[in-house]
């Protein structure tokens, strides 16, 4: 069954993605959305020439971990 393009936001798995695979390799994947809110695809963003830096203390790492930890556990 597919899913939604913006469970990948809500869930947690785009920020997991771009933090243990991507963004090392000067890389991010983005969604795209319309005025209404709706995701209507994606992007590959960056060259690989240089690391992404992102927040290594993020304040919602746990909350995140833990989305993503519920969408495993539910399959």
């Amino acid at each position: 069954m597919g899913r939604p393009f913006a469970e990948l936001r809500d869930s947690g798995l785009l920020w997991l993605v771009n933090a243990a695979v991507l963004h090392s390799r000067g890389y991010a994947l983005a969604l795209h959305f319309d005025d209404d809110g709706n995701a209507t695809g994606w992007s590959l963003q960056g060259d690989g020439s240089e690391p992404w830096t992102f927040l290594t203390d993020d304040p919602e790492i746990d909350q995140r971990f833990a989305s993503v930890n519920r969408l495993l556990a539910a399959h």
